[in-house]
């Protein structure tokens, strides 16, 4: 019992952790992307 709910921590953590990482580059992406869009928008207007 002991070993399969550590287990089960476990496998939520990871999936947890890989999830916070996704959502990070996303929005470093997204930020990344808006930045250059109005770059290049004050570059034109």
């Amino acid at each position: 019992m002991k070993n399969s709910l550590f287990k089960d921590i476990l496998v939520v953590a990871a999936f947890s952790a890989v999830s916070f990482i996704v959502m990070r580059n996303y929005q470093k992406k997204k930020k990344r992307d808006r930045q250059m869009k109005d770059f290049v928008h004050f570059q034109l207007f």
